[in-house]
């Protein structure tokens, strides 16, 4: 049989005429010499010469390109030699002592290890020779304190649950996970540290974490999450959380969950959903409340006028899972007086003759209530919901108190035994007390008993008709 050949024709040979360009480039010199480092040494030694001063203590001969080489190739050379593979690894280890380059490298290569055989336990391949990793149990067992943390990271990752172990640890240093593995100069984007973020929430919740560093903590690694996984934890947070969800330094979350979550409220379900709206009504409620409290403490006011600022914090907090937004705004003098000890914002309110007082007000579903603090008029005011008011309300810088009457809405005193005839009023708008209420904070037992139904106990017959006087006497002062 014959075999025939295709003939193979080659491009023709290049022209060596050198182009414009590249002749040009080729005459370019530079104004200054770059500045690379000079290298000055010896060439790269065989294994086995770096082996040798291993074994005679020689490891100052040894340079830091040298120990990289030698922990790459160090179990071919273990093979070899099997009956000088552990006492050559001990003695890396023990030089590592005071190596800090050395010692980096060999923790680095043990935690990478560990986790590639976790991870992936039918592959073969291995950062670090076996001998040598058999050695780092003696190093932990006698080193310095200086290397705790890495030594803690790595003991617990061949651990069944070692994802969860480094999420104790995250919280033990409060660090991230990341965090943690970069500050012990460990590898650091590995699917571990992913995996421990799913338990950070249910340590805080179990924990009933509320102290700064603890809260802050938590929003690291919140932020640190993929978005599915942020939703899961945060979900987690708002069902298993039961006691109070602004407890010291917890306000913090809360105005994080309400920033990022108010506005896709959509993607929480249930119970989760209810109570991210406790939540935030509960820190939107604190806030009426500390400047309640600094206003009557650091104004100096009379007894009487603290007691009515009282009733009305008190009041108010029966309400607190029904507030979806808060605007404080302070005369000038009282945010002199009080500003500095608020931890949130607020608005001046400019001056316009109007008589001193504070203003709150707060966002419910279908109206926007506003109480004014102090003056003679001292009235609740009711305003219905748009576009517009709450633009009024809630954006426009120099609303002033006169501006703010002008709006119109409904109003409701604040006389005697008016707690009453107010949560009825509130009631025909839609707005009714928090699931549970059974007794009216800041009130007596007798009267404070709420029904779902019948609202609040009346006032008895004598004491309803000196209302009926006062309320007269003050709707002819407001002039309606």
């Amino acid at each position: 049989m014959s075999v025939y050949f295709r003939e193979i024709k080659l491009p023709p040979e290049p022209s060596y005429q050198q182009p414009a360009q590249l002749k040009k480039a080729s005459n370019f010199q530079l104004a200054s010499k770059p500045k690379v480092p000079e290298v000055k040494g010896r060439s790269l030694r065989t294994l086995a010469e770096i082996i040798a001063d291993i074994e005679n203590d020689r490891a100052d001969s040894i340079d830091r390109l040298e120990w990289t080489y030698c922990l790459r190739a160090k179990t071919e050379w273990d093979i070899k030699n099997p009956d000088k593979a552990a006492e050559t690894s001990q003695a890396i280890w023990q030089i590592a002592r005071n190596n800090l380059p050395l010692k980096q490298q060999l923790l680095w290569r043990v935690a990478l290890d560990r986790i590639q055989k976790v991870e992936n336990p039918a592959s073969n391949n291995s950062a670090l020779p076996p001998a040598l990793a058999e050695g780092f149990d003696e190093f932990a067992r006698t080193a310095t304190a200086s290397d705790a943390v890495p030594i803690q990271i790595i003991k617990i990752l061949p651990q069944e649950r070692s994802d969860y172990e480094l999420a104790k640890l995250s919280w033990q240093y409060l660090k991230t996970p990341a965090e943690l593995l970069k500050k012990a100069l460990l590898p650091a984007k590995v699917s571990i540290v992913t995996r421990a973020l799913q338990h950070v929430a249910g340590i805080f919740a179990k924990n009933q974490v509320s102290d700064k560093s603890g809260v802050e903590w938590l929003l690291r690694c919140l932020q640190e999450m993929p978005s599915q996984q942020q939703l899961a934890a945060v979900t987690e947070l708002l069902v298993t959380i039961s006691d109070d969800p602004i407890k010291n330094y917890r306000s913090k979350l809360v105005e994080w969950l309400r920033d990022e979550y108010s506005p896709k409220l959509q993607l929480l379900e249930g119970a989760a959903k209810t109570s991210l709206n406790r939540w935030i009504g509960a820190l939107n409620s604190s806030y009426f409340q500390k400047t309640i409290d600094l206003v009557a403490r650091m104004l100096k006011l009379p007894d009487a006028e603290i007691k009515v600022l009282e009733e009305r914090r008190d009041f108010w907090a029966n309400y607190s899972d029904r507030i979806q937004k808060v605007r404080l705004l302070l005369p000038q003098s009282s945010a002199s007086a009080i500003g500095y000890q608020l931890q949130f914002d607020f608005s001046i309110l400019p001056e316009d003759g109007s008589e001193l007082t504070e203003v709150c007000i707060f966002q419910f579903s279908n109206y926007c209530a506003i109480e004014f603090f102090r003056g003679t008029k001292g009235e609740v005011r009711l305003i219905a919901r748009s576009k517009e008011n709450d633009r009024l309300l809630f954006v426009k810088k120099d609303l002033s108190v006169d501006r703010i009457r002008k709006l119109g809405g409904e109003v409701h005193d604040r006389l005697f035994m008016w707690q009453s005839s107010c949560e009825k009023w509130l009631k025909q708008k839609g707005i009714i007390p928090n699931d549970g209420t059974e007794y009216f904070q800041g009130m007596s037992k007798y009267y404070g008993k709420y029904d779902v139904t019948n609202g609040l106990r009346n006032p008895e017959p004598q004491e309803q008709k000196e209302r009926d006087i006062l309320v007269k006497k003050w709707l002819k002062d407001m002039g309606s």
